[in-house]
């Protein structure tokens, strides 16, 4: 529920950005220097302070900075005065907020003496119960500062406080920290792609806008179970019951059933890169989930995208044996996956005979658990989840993040219809964190879903059947 909201003034709630396509020219030119350098574009993110010290510094100004900011809050003040408006639908937004308990207050590069002068003027001025100005706060948008205070004036938590912008540069120091922000769409900004990708909202108009939650998205990139249990197949029914938008790249097609793997046929290496690269250019996935990868060629394709496109939240599943026994990797391939993939993942969740791969340790208990984990954090730079199973101890998974150490308990489960469960833990981990939630959490989320899908006591197949995924859903007749 949202209790809180922080404003942005120039290019959020007022049409004013214009005046600062010329000002800090005009400005200089008053003074009779002629600029070097795109002012505009130079002054984007910076304080008036930052601005008059820059005049100082780089035209031989002698003017002090307090007599700087003066002259120019002086021609700015004119030009608020008798042109900036209020962006369409401002006014009546502001009110539904107010109608709604939602607490307001503004975080403004602009001087407090024109921002109070415009808001009144505008009569929208009682809708804020306080206004910040990076000048006094100290700070420039590049810093959360502003919002921090902000934040603690309005007495509200980050998660149920949306912080509205229309740069990214602040965008993106709010969502760092923690805020839930809506972009507005202005002119002036020209990376309204990058915007799109980082916020929780997006506002063309203001008339029109309610706050629906953009829906979280994750991409799976794996292989194809015929049979529906695992692979692809369990990926996106996992990631639909937690809740987000499930995409695919396929890297294999499998011919097998719950007694085994009959065949397998790869993608090439350029299809594949083609079906990563439609997924990222059109909808951004929130998490990446890599399953099933048997070659070097196709874990090199896999490696290269997700730098090029600084993919994020990814879990890698190191898929090397099917639940029936059979091999689904390369042994060559092996090498590759922890060398390419794995520094670049968020997590990798292997199982105890992945883990002795990986490790290169025999792992009989709960002690080796954590050395194991512990080396392949150490070697390959991300966090594991090391997966103990009922053969090392009762189903008890072991989290190494950063150095730390946390159990999540298991719970054994009557079910021998375990196809598919390290494909289905992962995802939802996946799904977890493209929702936003810490790796921790993540997992605890995962395991509870898992736990109600081996409950359910599907029972298909001769062999190690698959879960019930869509446990959740009451039978529909």
């Amino acid at each position: 529920m949202i209790k809180g909201a922080i404003f942005d003034l120039d290019g959020t709630i007022l049409d004013s950005m214009f005046i600062w396509d010329t000002i800090p020219e005009d400005y200089l030119r008053s003074l009779g220097k002629e600029p070097k350098e795109n002012l505009a574009e130079v002054f984007k993110a910076f304080t008036l302070e930052q601005a008059a010290e820059h005049y100082r510094k780089n035209y031989g100004i002698k003017l002090s900075i307090h007599e700087i900011i003066e002259d120019i809050n002086d021609m700015v003040a004119e030009i608020y005065k008798t042109k900036v408006v209020l962006k369409p639908g401002v006014s009546d937004f502001l009110k539904r907020l107010q109608n709604m308990g939602v607490k307001m207050c503004v975080a403004t590069v602009t001087d407090r003496s024109i921002a109070e002068d415009v808001l009144k003027r505008l009569g929208v001025r009682d809708c804020f119960s306080e206004i910040f100005t990076c000048a006094e706060v100290g700070f420039s948008k590049e810093n959360s500062e502003i919002y921090r205070q902000a934040l603690k004036h309005l007495g509200t938590k980050k998660t149920e406080t949306i912080v509205f912008e229309d740069v990214l540069h602040a965008l993106k120091t709010a969502k760092d920290d923690g805020f839930m922000v809506a972009a507005v769409y202005d002119l002036h900004e020209t990376k309204q792609k990058e915007i799109k990708e980082i916020s929780d909202y997006y506002i063309s108009d203001f008339g029109s806008f309610c706050f629906k939650t953009k829906m979280k998205t994750a991409l799976s990139i794996a292989g194809s179970d015929s049979s529906g249990g695992a692979g692809i197949q369990a990926d996106i029914k996992t990631m639909t019951m937690n809740g987000v938008y499930a995409m695919s790249a396929i890297t294999a097609l499998t011919a097998q059933n719950t007694l085994g793997v009959r065949a397998i046929l790869d993608s090439t290496p350029e299809f594949l890169k083609e079906q990563i690269d439609a997924v990222f250019e059109d909808i951004f996935p929130d998490s990446v989930k890599i399953g099933m990868v048997s070659s070097c060629e196709l874990i090199d394709v896999i490696a290269d995208r997700l730098k090029f496109y600084n993919a994020k939240n990814i879990v890698v599943d190191p898929v090397m044996v099917a639940t029936s026994g059979s091999a689904l990797i390369k042994t060559d391939a092996i090498k590759a996956l922890a060398t390419k993939l794995l520094p670049l993942a968020t997590l990798v969740t292997p199982n105890i005979p992945e883990a002795e791969v990986l490790s290169g340790m025999i792992i009989k208990n709960k002690d080796d658990m954590i050395k194991a984990a512990e080396l392949i954090e150490k070697s390959y730079g991300c966090s594991v989840l090391l997966k103990g199973g009922h053969s090392i101890n009762d189903a008890n998974d072991l989290l190494c993040e950063n150095g730390r150490f946390v159990w999540f308990d298991g719970k054994r489960i009557d079910n021998p219809n375990t196809h598919g469960t390290g494909c289905t833990l992962s995802s939802a981990i996946s799904s977890n964190l493209a929702k936003g939630f810490s790796l921790s959490e993540a997992i605890k989320r995962a395991k509870e879903y898992i736990c109600g899908a081996l409950a359910a006591g599907l029972d298909l197949g001769n062999g190690s059947g698959p879960m019930k995924h869509n446990f959740i859903i009451d039978r529909i007749i």
